[in-house]
């Protein structure tokens, strides 16, 4: 698997249930010119896989590293939970971020992603909210005033550790700190925080699966705001990883098509490494499970977004691939071979 060359879709779970749909999506991915399934690492089982090679596809599993909805019940922890600005947080819609601050967590988490690779399933595996957390989605719309995190007891006492600066233990009083005066040694800490557990990671992959190669998803942001926001250092990450995939979801985003080329010529020249535009194929509601999508992205706006996409690409997901959008599909993908 090949990050530079990468033609994915992604699949969510729910739509591999049934083999023999998943065969006919698979069938119909590789004649369309698509190389690569990804789907949610767990779901990757030995019959998957031969299925995936029987049709002539690679198969990639995303694993997510800081989002409770990742997490059986009984493994989510409220001192996960990020604290904001205000001194609290509140879950929109499915997403609650988890805080990349704790030490024994991060240690599952890390043996986690070592034991999955190590089984062998996976020709690509790719990191999805390694970040701190942020319902992009939503909080990224224009006219929307994203939430600062995290003020909570375990993240200020890394902080302070690693800076040396006493910041106070209130969440407001910290906030206050860190938002202002203390704003460049912050985001310094955050996006450390980030590049140096994509590094943890990325070691114990390749010790456990030597040659799989590892992709990342990262926010639609330009560089320095996602650097703030969310502490993805395109250019710092890129040391660890060797692909990125851009979640550049217009409509989820309430924007435009021209904002995809806008966001990924940012990417782009922050880094060597391929970075894949994610386009999105639908807004159906019942595909999002009830979450907001934004406005309709007819076959056409499919189709147009996917041309001035080039390669390498992913489209999101493969719910929303109907009869139309792919019959779009090879002749947009023959411009970039």
């Amino acid at each position: 698997m090949d990050f530079a060359q990468l033609r994915a879709v992604y699949a969510f779970e729910r739509s591999l249930t049934d083999p023999a749909d998943t065969r006919n999506l698979l069938t119909r991915a590789a004649d369309s010119g698509l190389t690569t399934l990804i789907t949610k690492a767990t779901a990757v089982t030995p019959w998957l896989r031969e299925a995936c090679h029987a049709a002539g596809l690679t198969v990639a599993g995303s694993v997510g590293c800081f989002s409770d909805h990742a997490l059986p019940p009984a493994q989510r922890r409220d001192d996960l939970r990020p604290v904001g600005a205000d001194g609290t947080w509140a879950t929109m819609e499915w997403y609650t971020g988890i805080i990349p601050t704790d030490a024994g967590y991060n240690d599952d988490l890390i043996h986690r992603c070592a034991t999955i690779a190590r089984n062998g399933l996976l020709d690509g595996i790719v990191l999805d909210f390694l970040r701190w957390p942020l319902h992009w989605e939503l909080e990224l719309r224009p006219g929307a005033t994203p939430r600062a995190s995290s003020f909570d007891p375990t993240t200020l006492a890394g902080f302070r550790q690693r800076t040396g600066h006493d910041v106070p233990t209130e969440p407001r009083a910290a906030a206050a700190l860190l938002l202002g005066p203390l704003a460049a040694d912050w985001y310094a800490y955050r996006a450390d925080t980030i590049t140096e557990l994509a590094a943890r990671i990325a070691t114990q992959l390749r010790a456990a699966a030597p040659g799989l190669p590892i992709g990342m998803f990262v926010v639609p942001e330009v560089y320095a705001r996602r650097r703030e926001l969310v502490g993805q250092d395109i250019t710092a990450l890129g040391s660890h990883v060797d692909g990125f995939l851009a979640m550049t979801y217009h409509r989820i985003a309430g924007q435009t098509v021209g904002w995809v080329d806008h966001i990924v010529a940012d990417l782009r020249a922050h880094t060597a490494r391929p970075v894949a535009i994610m386009v999105q194929t639908t807004s159906d509601p019942a595909v999002a499970g009830g979450a907001d999508w934004g406005t309709a992205v007819t076959a056409a706006e499919f189709g147009g977004v996917l041309r001035r996409a080039g390669s390498p690409v992913c489209l999101f997901p493969a719910d929303g691939m109907d009869d139309a959008r792919w019959r779009l599909l090879p002749s947009a993908l023959r411009k970039e071979l």
